[in-house]
């Protein structure tokens, strides 16, 4: 597959014709994706909005979502659109679905049960969309002839926002996006969760629009409900009628997470602005008293503040490594990095070329933002990994501005 590059002028104009006239087009749709607030937030969207046409739609979401994304599980099961969790799931759509929405992926490697959506939609010429804003050397066309919706973007919602806006003209009649609530909070959630909370923003000027608009929005589209027998009026401090509620909810941690975030960060080993904490398996047994397994809920719940609190503690970058599976379900190590707030002086997406150099056959792929990048290296022993890994710290704090 082709790597990605962003779209512009005629190109993206007649790309934008095409997904519309798919649209229109077609009745069921099956949407997948990289499972975290953005990806999950612009398919919740875009899905809302074509229920609004009268057609239906479903989403691949294997595990679920941790507990500060609860609840857009909510809004999905309550405007009937079918959760996806098991391979079976996905097979038996074959019938009914009758086209694909991939939003913010940068490769296959990244799209939960990718082989049996390959076997049983992408090779077997469904019609498909494409909509992300990955690009460099690991990013990847995931299809031939799909689609291609790819933007400079802070995040994918902010794509999805400009397809609803071209959709709404083309069909005046539907029920605008825009004044329905549950569809502002899918795209906020998205543009908060991929900003940091509005924290690191590549795209000052599109970030603000984005933001105003559809907070003001928001807002207004917020009613406020009295008590009635059995039901308690509407709380102001819990529901959502702003983004900054949204990012109080993303954000919030209980007492006991917020102690072992701090025993965790604690063992942070801090150098020259550089962050490294090890949760490889041999050291994990050091901290289980406080952390809890890889693939347990707890830890992806926490894993989002970690990944925020290393590079500010050292003030710079901040390196974890734990070990996990990729979305095929393969055991990996994952290298997450990630810049403090303040700090823009290193685009992390050049570590990917040294990782590939000292880890050659072991590197299995990875990606991101110039702030934030994930990538996955083949199992081994932990002092071997750290031993290869030194260097590429070492060319980390000698190019750091």
């Amino acid at each position: 597959m082709s790597q990605k590059h962003p779209m512009k002028g005629d190109v993206w104009a007649g790309n934008i014709d095409q997904a519309i006239a798919l649209i229109e087009e077609k009745e069921n749709f099956l949407f997948c994706g990289d499972i975290d607030p953005d990806s999950v937030g612009s398919m919740m969207s875009l899905a809302l909005f074509f229920r609004l046409m009268d057609k239906q739609a479903c989403i691949v979401l294997e595990n679920g979502l941790n507990e500060n994304l609860d609840y857009l599980i909510s809004i999905l099961e309550y405007n009937s659109i079918r959760i996806l969790k098991t391979e079976d799931e996905i097979k038996n759509m074959k019938e009914s679905v009758d086209a694909i929405v991939i939003c913010d992926t940068a490769n296959t490697k990244l799209v939960p049960f990718y082989s049996v959506l390959s076997d049983s939609f992408l090779n077997q010429n469904f019609s498909v969309i494409e909509i992300d804003h990955h690009f460099g050397a690991d990013s990847e066309e995931l299809t031939e002839d799909g689609i291609k919706l790819f933007r400079e973007a802070n995040a994918t919602t902010e794509i999805i926002g400009e397809l609803l806006q071209e959709l709404m003209k083309r069909f005046p009649e539907t029920t605008n996006p825009f004044n329905q609530r549950n569809i502002l909070i899918g795209l906020i959630t998205g543009l908060l969760g991929d900003t940091v909370g509005g924290k690191v923003v590549p795209l000052k000027e599109d970030f603000d629009y984005w933001m105003k608009e559809l907070g003001a929005r928001l807002t207004k589209n917020t009613r406020w409900r009295g008590a009635k027998e059995g039901r308690p009026a509407d709380s102001k401090d819990s529901k959502f009628a702003s983004p900054e509620k949204i990012s109080e909810y993303l954000d919030r941690l209980s007492d006991e997470q917020e102690d072992r975030l701090t025993a965790l960060t604690n063992r942070i080993n801090n150098k020259n602005g550089l962050g490294f904490l090890n949760l490889m398996e041999p050291t994990y047994k050091e901290v289980e008293d406080v952390c809890q397994p890889y693939n347990s809920d707890w830890f992806a719940d926490i894993l989002g503040f970690l990944l925020n609190r290393v590079p500010e503690e050292a003030g710079k970058i901040g390196v974890i490594c734990f070990n996990g599976k990729n979305a095929e379900g393969k055991e990996c190590i994952f290298v997450k990095l990630r810049r403090a707030v303040a700090y823009d002086g290193f685009d992390l997406r050049q570590v990917e070329d040294q990782l590939k150099g000292v880890f050659d056959g072991s590197y299995m792929g990875g990606g991101g933002h110039p702030g934030a990048v994930s990538f996955r290296i083949v199992p081994q022993q932990e002092e071997a990994f750290l031993s290869k890994f030194e260097p590429v710290a070492d060319y980390i704090q000698s190019n750091m501005k």
